[in-house]
Order: C-alpha cells, then sequence, then structure tokens
C-alpha cells in the first residue's frame, strides 16, 4: 500500500483516481492539491514530520498558479530527508515529445496519458 500525493486542478480526475486507488486496495494514505503551489505547501507538512511523505506523486501539467513543470523544478530544490525515495508519474492529456522530454530533465520518474486506465495506475503504483 502506497502513501499517494494527486496534483490535479481537475477536481473529478482527483475523485476518481482516489477511489479507484482505493479500490484496487493501492493506497493505504492519499491527498490532493489542485495546483503544484498547494503541493509544495503540503510538502511543508511533510518537512514538519504532521504527514508522512508520499510514496508516489500524480502530478498533471498544465494547472493554474503553478503547473507541474514549475512544481518540478522547485521539487527538485527542497531540502527535505527522503524526497529521493518519491516516485513522480506525470499524468497529462499532452502526449507531446517536448512535454515528455522536459518531465524527464527535470526529474520526473514516468510519464502516463490520460484517460489514466487502472492497468497504468496499478503498474505506476507498482513501480514506485
Amino acid at each position: 500500500m502506497k502513501r499517494v500525493l494527486l496534483v490535479d486542478d481537475d477536481s473529478i480526475f482527483n475523485f476518481l483516481s482516489s477511489k479507484t486507488l482505493q479500490r484496487m486496495g493501492l493506497a493505504s494514505d492519499i491527498h490532493m492539491a489542485v495546483n503544484g503551489a498547494e503541493a509544495l505547501k503540503l510538502f511543508n507538512d511533510y518537512y514538519q514530520g504532521a504527514k508522512a511523505l508520499p510514496d508516489v506523486i500524480l502530478l498533471d501539467l498544465n494547472m493554474p498558479v503553478m503547473d507541474g513543470f514549475g512544481f518540478l523544478e522547485a521539487f527538485r530544490r527542497l531540502r527535505i530527508p527522503g524526497k529521493e525515495h518519491v516516485k513522480i508519474f506525470i499524468v497529462s492529456s499532452s502526449d507531446d515529445p517536448g512535454d515528455r522530454q522536459r518531465a524527464k530533465e527535470l526529474g520526473a520518474d514516468y510519464y502516463l496519458t490520460k484517460p489514466l486506465q487502472e492497468q497504468s495506475l496499478r503498474l505506476a503504483l507498482e513501480m514506485g
């Protein structure tokens, strides 16, 4: 069972992903953020020990306030013990090779395209 952070401005995606993860028995603890900035605030809670670090982040690229690329750049600069063990999965409607390459360069571990299939989700969490 994984601790998962869903970062997506689509509340329906977050809700459905959360329910799917629970139904499949893949996640024990799920947090949600609607953009990269809100996700970074959660990392302050993780750092202070209020919450355990997630094992996996499912990160959208296209969001207001701070997009997925901005989050990846900020995440690289965070000084939080254990963060190197957090796997980051981009979950985007974009299948653009440039987006894939940039995400990889910024430290994303995997790239999945929406709509997210249960099989992809299971594979991602088993790998992460």
